[in-house]
């Protein structure tokens, strides 16, 4: 099932969900309100300068006012030219935390809810300083984690830079799952990225904890979750700039958070703790596109 929804030149797309293990939802994850936000400041620069600063971070479901105080406090992250969230909260039927925050620092925005709870929606975003041209919603395959449970999905879009397009995608993927099915989970991500004939930027929350989860909610102790799923995008022609950023969790120093590119040469990366407002870290890098062309490449590997 695909839908077409067109505002201007802007073409937001919803993906089927890839035949890895197909859409059986449970009610609880479904957001209540399916409609995809954008947001266009009153003025903007009209594309993405060659060298960038890229910002993933996991805003904890804050409203767009703590998520400010803590972007415009630290230093390292009020000058992003994209900001990739996620766990971003929207209340009913007003503007999402990131819409707040687009609206009041001038960014282009789109934001796809992807489950419900706690009262509100909770999706993941893209923040650009350049027009954000087109976007599409990808289903992500679903895990029935037995508690807190929801909807997977990552956004993509497709934005100017330094005279050509580039693909960001924007993802969020489950917690407590193993090995091979964070791996799953992330395959429609990487089929979908290795189809675009740009420079690619996938960024966000991808779970990798210090542990595996016998029938998701048991524990093991376990260094590999972010190794593997690194090994993985690499065999797809990504690569993993940012895999010595160290702990981008406040918390027994948890990994997982991370930036995969192509077609990118990455100069800096940190961490910025955004005056504490998430249980997350902000993870954040400066990068400059290669000048060669991207070629499509239209196979997958799943490392099985």
């Amino acid at each position: 099932m695909l839908g077409l929804l067109t505002m201007g030149r802007l073409a937001v797309v919803a993906v089927a969900c890839a035949a890895v293990s197909g859409c059986s939802f449970a009610l609880q994850g479904v957001p209540k309100n399916h409609a995809i936000e954008s947001t266009f400041p009153e003025q903007g620069t009209a594309e993405l300068p060659r060298q960038l600063k890229v910002v993933t971070f996991n805003v904890h479901k804050e409203p767009a006012s703590v998520i400010m105080r803590g972007i415009k406090g630290d230093r390292a992250l009020r000058d992003a030219d994209l900001l990739v969230m996620q766990e971003v909260p929207r209340w009913d039927d007003t503007c999402s935390a990131a819409c707040g925050v687009a609206k009041e620092m001038g960014y282009y925005t789109i934001y796809a809810p992807a489950h419900h709870a706690e009262g509100k929606d909770i999706g993941v975003a893209i923040l650009s300083k350049a027009p954000i041209r087109s976007a599409r919603v990808i289903e992500l395959p679903w895990n029935d984690v037995h508690f807190n449970a929801g909807r997977r999905a990552a956004v993509a879009v497709t934005i100017m830079q330094d005279g050509r397009p580039i693909t960001v995608i924007g993802v969020h993927l489950e917690n407590r799952l193993t090995v091979a099915e964070r791996r799953r989970q992330m395959l429609p991500i990487l089929e979908y990225a290795k189809q675009q004939g740009t420079p690619v930027v996938i960024a966000g929350d991808f779970n990798t904890s210090p542990f595996t989860w016998v029938s998701h909610w048991l524990p093991i102790p376990t260094n590999t979750q972010d190794e593997r799923l690194e090994e993985l995008v690499r065999a797809n022609g990504f690569d993993t700039p940012v895999k010595d950023s160290g702990a981008t969790h406040r918390y027994i120093g948890m990994k997982l958070d991370a930036i995969y590119t192509r077609g990118f040469d990455t100069k800096r990366f940190a961490t910025a703790h955004a005056l504490d407002v998430s249980d997350h870290l902000a993870l954040w890098a400066t990068m400059a596109s290669r000048p060669h062309a991207i070629e499509k490449s239209h196979r997958v590997s799943a490392l099985n």
